[in-house]
């Protein structure tokens, strides 16, 4: 016979035995129904939750364990708590404090010395004398017989076996500041994982945090600054809060992206030059975003928010079952993002601790952005809220993430995706139109425009001028033809050309479109040089071979520079709004001819996706070709794929 708290004055009986007596000390029980082997009472009163843990049944008594509560509208209406979570250390005392509405006791443990908390609705807490840096902490928790060991879901710092506390203010400072943004489509994204980064270069510290910082020969500087001459304005890594997946001493053992979250607040020891030192694992990730500060270069972080690795190893459920995770209208668990742990992102503390989250690494390490990862899954509060709050730190603060239409228990009109983009105005999506039109549909092999593709001019178009069919601003277009997951473009190209030439022109073609395409355009590390996963799709835990980065000095660099530079220089490239005046677009004969006006100029692009001979006007200052032309009797004569601009005065 089991018992469960339902809900605050309903209580379930797992059991068909006829109950004759029944009872909790305090309260008096009466029958309500019989249920599909379900026996059901109502208190006359509303339980104290973190008090009641035993129930008598035909005078025995039983374990009163926790049911549906956690899981009603109810529970979080009642339990909202604004003040400090996690730990508050000084040389003179700590305090800590944990949400749990539900435990019956909580006892800290310092390094081994016990601390009993005391229930301050909806939280627990304790004041712990004396220095304690550097010492390991956990909460042993009881929700009703037996003590569970839980780390604190609010942790920000960890060796390669506790949770520890840390003294902020013994890490260095940064000397620069967030990168400054006018407008969403100023960025210019480029998308690596540490590890890949610098795994193939002669730097000291290579796979780590460290090693994008460090000089390479090979380079002529660092990853960073490689980054940052191409003209890019922010990168984005990676997941670098702490990740299961991986062997933080033995690196090479095994590798993953990081999309298994273990800790939201606590950085990576995997991407770290010493995993066991807590404060070198936060040094080390400060240094990289103020040396990218320092050459104007922002940092975007990959977040994890729609689920963690696996639900029994995230501490959240041991504090309060069942309320971290979302459910159907049947109090069934969701699956929405395949791991069978879809976050609730709508219960008030669950958000909360997203929120906080963000808020600590935009504050503690000045971090310019966010991609979030199955963004659809979560919920259009929940982003707007995120950008309402960091705005106020950093006024150039960027989000953005994957706007996909998927399926969940979270009502239609409340979804962070694309189809709900006009519900979130500062939010960018991947646009998986753009990806398709132009790189091709990888399932199928069906070539893109930008890969060879003779009939979706009128499509490729669209998505040149920021997919205004789809968006209300062209800042939330975020235009990519690839990125960590799937094929590179090279790889796909693979399925329909042998030779290398052709590939490389119609990559080339792909880059150089999105430079100059209205909305924010997204490179993947290693793009603008070809790069190759030896044709594996879902390469997350794949080999250092098939993921890191091979350097090569291809001409195609210098030719991406160049586009982005001219993306810089002309503003016309970087609406944050759709605009008729001033630019036009349409197909002739076998290119596209885009254009946009300034009230001093006019720049002419020729856009083409095949090998046939293209005739085109030499009347201006030919500013920009993706391949070699021919320039004869006051034409210009272009025979490959490529995008060709020229400038006229007016």
């Amino acid at each position: 016979m089991k018992a469960f708290i339902d809900d605050f004055n309903l209580i379930r009986i797992e059991s068909n035995v006829y109950i004759s007596h029944i009872g909790i000390e305090g309260y008096q029980l009466y029958w309500l129904k019989n249920e599909n082997g379900n026996q059901y009472f109502k208190t006359d009163k509303n339980l104290e939750l973190h008090l009641v843990d035993h129930i008598w049944i035909n005078e025995v008594s039983y374990p009163l364990s926790i049911g549906l509560i956690t899981l009603q509208k109810s529970f979080n209406q009642k339990f909202k708590y604004d003040g400090p979570l996690g730990y508050q250390y000084t040389k003179e005392k700590t305090t800590f404090t944990v949400f749990s509405p539900v435990a019956k006791e909580i006892i800290l443990d310092v390094n081994g010395s016990k601390y009993p908390m005391t229930y301050e609705k909806p939280v627990w807490t304790v004041e712990v004398s004396g220095d304690l840096e550097s010492l390991p902490y956990h909460y042993e928790i009881r929700l009703v017989d037996e003590f569970e060991t839980a780390t604190d879901p609010y942790n920000i710092a960890s060796n390669l076996t506790d949770s520890i506390i840390i003294d902020l203010t013994k890490v260095e400072k940064e000397q620069y500041d967030f990168v400054k943004l006018k407008k969403y489509t100023d960025a210019v994204i480029y998308e690596g994982h540490i590890r890949d980064l610098s795994l193939n270069l002669d730097v000291v510290n290579k796979g780590t945090f460290l090693g994008v910082t460090e000089h390479s020969e090979k380079l002529n500087g660092s990853v960073l600054e490689y980054i940052k001459n191409l003209g890019i304005t922010h990168l984005q890594l990676l997941p670098v809060f702490d990740f299961y997946g991986v062997d933080d001493i033995e690196k090479s053992k095994a590798y993953n992206w990081g999309y298994n979250p273990m800790q939201y607040f606590a950085i990576d020891g995997w991407l770290s030059r010493n995993p066991n030192d807590p404060y070198e694992r936060i040094k080390e990730f400060k240094k990289v975003v103020d040396e990218a500060h320092k050459l104007n270069l922002g940092i975007v972080m990959d977040v994890v928010y729609n689920h963690v690795y696996e639900r029994a190893l995230f501490p959240y459920d041991v504090f309060a079952p069942g309320y971290f995770y979302r459910h159907d209208k049947n109090f069934k668990q969701t699956h929405s993002c395949f791991l069978e742990n879809d976050v609730e992102t709508t219960n008030y503390m669950v958000r909360r601790l997203i929120l906080d989250s963000l808020e600590h690494f935009v504050r503690f390490y000045k971090v310019d952005g966010f991609r979030f990862d199955l963004m659809g899954l979560l919920d259009n509060e929940t982003m707007n809220l995120a950008y309402e709050r960091l705005v106020k730190i950093n006024p150039s603060i960027i989000l953005y993430g994957e706007g996909w239409n998927m399926d969940t228990a979270v009502t239609k009109k409340l979804r962070s995706n694309m189809a709900n983009q006009a519900t979130m105005k500062k939010i960018g999506h991947f646009n998986d139109f753009y990806r398709n039109i132009f790189k091709g549909q990888l399932h199928t092999k069906e070539l893109g425009y930008a890969t060879g593709h003779q009939g979706l001019s009128d499509k490729a178009m669209l998505g040149i001028l920021g997919s205004p069919h789809m968006f209300d601003s062209p800042i939330k277009s975020i235009n990519y033809v690839e990125c960590h997951d799937n094929l590179t473009l090279f790889d796909t190209l693979s399925f329909n050309y042998d030779k290398l030439e052709v590939k490389q022109i119609y990559q080339d073609l792909n880059n150089h479109l999105i430079a100059i395409s209205q909305g924010v355009p997204f490179y993947h590390a290693g793009q603008e040089m070809y790069r190759s996963k030896n044709g594996v799709e879902n390469s997350y835990n794949s080999s250092d071979e098939i993921n890191s980065i091979k350097w090569y000095d291809y001409k195609s660099i210098s030719k991406f520079r160049q586009i982005l530079k001219i993306r810089k220089l002309h503003s016309v490239y970087r609406f944050d709004k759709y605009v008729k005046k001033g630019i036009s677009i349409e197909k002739i004969e076998n290119y596209i001819y885009y254009e946009l006006q300034t009230k001093d100029y006019t720049l002419s692009h020729y856009i083409k996706n095949d090998f046939k001979k293209s005739t085109l006007p030499n009347d201006g200052k030919l500013i920009f070709t993706s391949q070699k032309v021919n320039k004869q009797n006051g034409f210009i004569y272009a025979d490959k794929p490529g995008v060709y601009i020229i400038k006229r005065k007016r």
